[in-house]
């Protein structure tokens, strides 16, 4: 039994599993998370490993090095990068998209071991992770208070931060900034030297002085005691009177030497939101976890919590990516039930009958539904890409109902029963929407398989697409019928019956026949003057192609989430006050120049872990960060690229600003590269003069390129360091080896962590380190005194030399070799032309010999994905070729069809250029899907033909009344499809910018 036989025999069982279906579907919607884009999850696993007090030199040679010779022969790598900066060593691995990661965590893993035994003793356990969208925070608060701030950071630390963690869904909650409570010893080197006390003395019997252990147990009759010996401080004031020497008879005490207080670590990032001084909250959230009901769940925390802390702390959301998803995906939803109301209103222009376009109204829902069904079972979420699948899925699944649905008419008009032109219209037409439906599916084939960020992106699309096209061949070849069967009237065309009164019906019937006739004229006319409307086509086709250098290119469009970020980098060396003072400026600018600023928030310095920088932001004593939050952008009249621009102007005006980087709203791309800049030319090289003089030059060149802003070398000039160089024989003949006087300078000058002061649940560093006073001149390093084994002190000076040398702030790798990176932001003008004009003067310029210049990151990236998307282009014509000569079975039919396909790329290149639309991934995928598209048409009208040549009609002839009576349908689907579309142009909410390039794509294919 045939499909639409079973549907006209079997009602009952067709509504029931219709019905089925929707309930199922509707279950699966509910529970269907909501993100912004599909899970995209870059191959990429960083090790981190944090070297307290060291140069960034020092980070490459004794971490970063020797972390990289063993990680580079992980299997299945693509790339391996590094950054050593000071106290900081980041190695990443890039493996090749579809590599399993946890294998590839074990591999690492493994590898690590073997690096670790040439690591330096002080460093800290290496980490490692996966990066992933989930790093990204989806909270970022500003917390502020006036009375409470000196308490703030434990204050949020003990109520709000562990409270938090509870929440289901969070990964983790840091702070940054604040004032962390830590035990102070400083002491007095004049002192330690009178009562001859090597500092690593005192450092020792601190922590033995701070302990509990337990001593065994004793029994006592029946009874049986532990017996404890509790011998931690207490008090801060205990450790001032621990006995740390004995001098003459006269115990000295810590009291003696140093001065010991109960008081905050040195504060080397500061935090101010709404220009009050306070801390920054970052949310994160676990991988696979859902970011809106996540960021609900912890803000309704935040409220309850808020209400039991001190009245004057306030703790202010800033930047929550829920906000952007939300009013995404309400922009989105609306677009496709627009879309379905459009196409409803098509249906019904066209039948001017209600049963009739009920119908096929009914055909939307089912088709759509039974997508969802897939998406839960899939472990989808509802996002962009699932949404916009749906949104231009909404025009296309009426098609085959359209087609079948007409077909059914046009027999019952012809005086056959209703129950037999249900079953047999459906069969006659069945073969062609079949072909039509499949030659959409099949161009989606290659994109399910497709690599690299493409495939990432893109699979779910292709998937929800193919699915819900299949639904809608099932709904037509089954419910369409059995629908018809029940709700259409048997009548004769020469009677109709029709809801809006015969008048109306016979008056557009005339006006549609007409249309029809003279479009049956128009076909004699092209059939009669052939060489003519060929010479037109070739015309149109050839000066359509003229225009395509005309059409800008870029990666990913940008959104306009309302989010404004601002990275300022002051001189090297900069005191972090210094950077505050900056930030205080660049904040008064924010709020004279941009009242549609709801929030801001900002920080300065760097944080003794390095959270900022594996969230993408960079840190330093001379680096500041701003980040504003816009009201939506309903509500104001500039994007945020105007305002980003106002922004821009006047920060570049205030003195002392090196580096600047203002990034106005946010790009997928941003996520993809960890933060990296449209435009980065990546120099490689290990000599560092050489690569920063060429550096210097091709900077030069992207500063005069037009659409470049915030030029900038991702590698600072350095700052001066102060090297001891130890002659070591002397320091040997002594009783001093190396790892002493290291030791005992690191202990002076940086500090030493000697043990922990427990106080409640809450552990704080018991910090060793030379009083301030006595750390200001290089003679202060020359004073320092290292007792030898023999117990002789010496003076530093005795043994060593002190001289200034510049030392590299951070040193970048890539493949084991050194780079440099040349990066801007761009405005006003597409990625692709911009790039063109800097690779042209790129190749006038001389590249010393051994050093190596290319494009980096998006421009690279678009390049791979361009690509791979021109082989899905060719290879997608060929599939949809292949589907059609199979139904044909004939090998010219389909050429002919095929020349539908030019015309789909002139309709694209024009609207392109009327609309100032770039050609970026999105649009590109619009594209590839014109061509399972715009042959649907092709395919209605020749098969129809070569029914009509099979019942006697000459060639000619059969063409015209083909396209006659083919129109009708014709048209019908093609507006259907455009109209389902026009809310993705006509919406322009909150991430538009990503779906307006597809519909509109797909949109001006058809129409052309």
């Amino acid at each position: 039994m045939r499909l639409p036989e079973f549907g006209v025999k079997r009602p009952t069982t067709v509504t029931m599993l219709f019905l089925g279906i929707f309930i199922l579907g509707v279950m699966c919607l509910v529970r269907l998370p909501v993100d912004l884009m599909p899970e995209i999850e870059p191959p990429a696993i960083s090790v981190i490993t944090i070297y307290p007090g060291a140069g960034a030199t020092d980070v490459e040679t004794k971490v970063t090095k020797y972390i990289e010779d063993n990680l580079s022969i992980v299997n299945n790598l693509d790339e391996i990068k590094s950054k050593s900066k000071e106290n900081l060593s980041i190695v990443t691995c890039e493996f090749e998209w579809g590599t399993d990661l946890n294998e590839a965590s074990n591999d690492i893993r493994d590898k690590l071991e073997f690096a670790k035994k040439d690591l330096p003793d002080d460093i800290k356990e290496p980490m490692i992770f996966k990066f992933n969208t989930a790093i990204m925070p989806i909270l970022i608060c500003g917390v502020k208070a006036r009375e409470s701030y000196l308490k703030l950071y434990d204050i949020i630390d003990d109520r709000v931060v562990d409270p938090l963690k509870t929440v289901p869904g969070v990964g983790s909650v840091k702070i940054m900034a604040g004032l962390e409570r830590q035990i102070n010893v400083y002491f007095d080197r004049e002192r330690l030297e009178a009562f001859r006390i090597p500092i690593q003395q005192v450092v020792q019997i601190l922590a033995r002085e701070n302990i509990t252990l337990p001593a065994g147990s004793l029994k006592l009759g029946k009874a049986e005691y532990n017996i404890r010996v509790p011998g931690e401080f207490e008090t801060p004031d205990e450790i001032g009177d621990v006995v740390i020497s004995k001098y003459e008879d006269v115990l000295i005490y810590l009291k003696d030497i140093a001065r010991v207080e109960d008081s905050f670590k040195e504060q080397t990032m500061i935090s101010r939101t709404n220009r009050e001084y306070g801390l920054l909250l970052m949310v994160q959230k676990m991988t696979g976890g859902n970011t809106v009901n996540i960021t609900r769940a912890v803000k309704e925390k935040l409220k309850r919590i808020e209400k039991t802390l001190p009245e004057d702390i306030e703790i202010i959301p800033i930047i929550d990516s829920s906000e952007l998803i939300v009013s995404t995906i309400n922009n989105l939803r609306q677009s496709v039930i627009w879309g379905g109301i459009f196409v409803i209103l098509v249906t019904l222009f066209f039948l001017r009958q209600l049963s009739s376009t009920l119908i096929i109204a009914l055909t939307i829902p089912f088709s759509l539904i039974i997508g969802f069904i897939f998406l839960y079972l899939c472990g989808y979420t509802i996002n962009v890409m699932s949404l916009v699948s749906l949104a231009i899925a909404v025009g296309m699944v009426v098609d085959n109902a359209v087609v079948i649905l007409d077909n059914i008419t046009r027999h019952r008009d012809r005086g056959e029963k209703l129950s037999e032109a249900s079953i047999f219209a459906p069969s006659e037409v069945g073969l062609a929407v079949t072909a039509a439906a499949f030659t959409t599916i099949v161009i989606f084939v290659p994109l399910m398989f497709l690599g690299g960020i493409v495939g990432v992106m893109f699979k779910q699309l292709a998937f929800v697409i193919s699915i819900t096209i299949l639904a809608s061949l099932f709904t037509a070849l089954t419910l369409i019928p059995m629908l018809s069967s029940r709700l259409l009237k048997s009548t004769s065309s020469s009677n109709p019956k029709p809801r809006f009164g015969k008048r109306f019906y016979k008056l557009s019937e005339r006006w549609f026949k007409y249309v029809e006739l003279r479009y049956k004229k128009l076909l004699g006319w092209t059939l009669g003057h052939r060489k003519r409307t060929l010479g037109i086509v070739i015309l149109v086709f050839v000066s359509s192609l003229a225009l395509i250098p005309m059409i800008g290119t870029e990666f990913i469009p940008e959104i306009d989430s309302g989010e404004l970020g601002i990275t300022v980098e002051l001189p090297v060396g900069t005191r972090v006050e210094e950077t505050d003072r900056v930030t205080r400026e660049i904040e008064k600018i924010l709020k004279e120049n941009a009242p549609e600023i709801e929030g801001m928030t900002g920080f300065c310095g760097r944080s003794e872990e390095g959270h900022a920088e594996t969230m993408g932001f960079k840190e330093g004593s001379n680096v500041g960060q701003m980040l504003a939050k816009l009201v939506r952008k309903g509500e104001r009249r500039r994007s945020v690229k105007e305002i980003g621009k106002v922004i821009r102007e006047k920060v570049s005006r205030i003195p002392g600003i090196s580096k600047m980087d203002i990034r106005a709203g946010a790009t997928i791309a941003q996520l993809l590269f960890a933060g990296a800049k449209p435009i980065s030319i990546e120099i490689i090289g290990h000599s560092l003069e050489e690569t920063n003089e060429l550096a210097v030059r091709i900077k030069k060149i992207v500063e005069v390129t037009p659409g470049t802003v915030d030029v900038k070398i991702s590698r600072d000039p350095g700052r001066a360091e102060l090297r001891v160089k130890v002659d070591r024989k002397k320091a040997s003949d002594l009783g001093l080896n190396m790892a002493q006087i290291a030791d005992t300078l690191r202990t002076h000058f940086y500090g030493k962590e000697a043990t922990k002061f427990r106080e409640a649940d809450e552990e704080y560093d018991i910090f060793v380190r030379l009083k301030e006073e006595s750390r200001r001149v290089i003679p202060d390093i020359e004073n320092v005194t290292i007792t030898s084994f023999t117990g002789k002190p010496i003076k530093l000076k005795n043994i060593a030399t002190i001289t200034e040398e510049l030392e590299p702030l951070e040193i970048e790798r890539k493949e084991q070799e050194r780079i440099v990176k040349v990066e801007a932001g761009t405005y006003g003008r597409p990625l692709g032309q911009i790039a063109s004009d800097i690779k042209l003067e790129l190749a006038r310029i001389d590249i010393p010999e051994g050093i190596s210049v290319g494009f980096g990151g998006e421009v690279k990236e678009q390049r791979k994905a361009f690509r791979d998307l021109v082989m899905l282009l060719i290879l997608g014509i060929f599939l949809v070729y292949m589907v059609m000569a199979s139904q044909f079975e004939s090998l010219l039919d389909p050429f002919v069809i095929m020349f539908s396909v030019p015309f789909a790329f002139v309709g694209v290149i024009w609207f392109l250029l009327l609309t100032g639309t770039t050609l970026s991934i999105i649009s590109f995928i619009g594209l590839i899907m014109l061509m399972g598209i715009v042959v649907n048409n092709g395919i209605v009208l020749v098969d129809y033909t070569n029914i009509l040549r099979a019942r006697g009609l000459n060639l000619f002839e059969a063409i015209r009344t083909a396209g006659q009576h083919r129109l009708r349908p014709v048209l019908m689907t093609s507006l259907s499809a455009i109209f389902g579309m026009m809310p993705l142009v006509l919406i322009r909410g909150e991430g538009s910018e990503i779906w307006m390039p597809l519909g509109g794509t797909v949109i001006g294919g058809l129409l052309v």
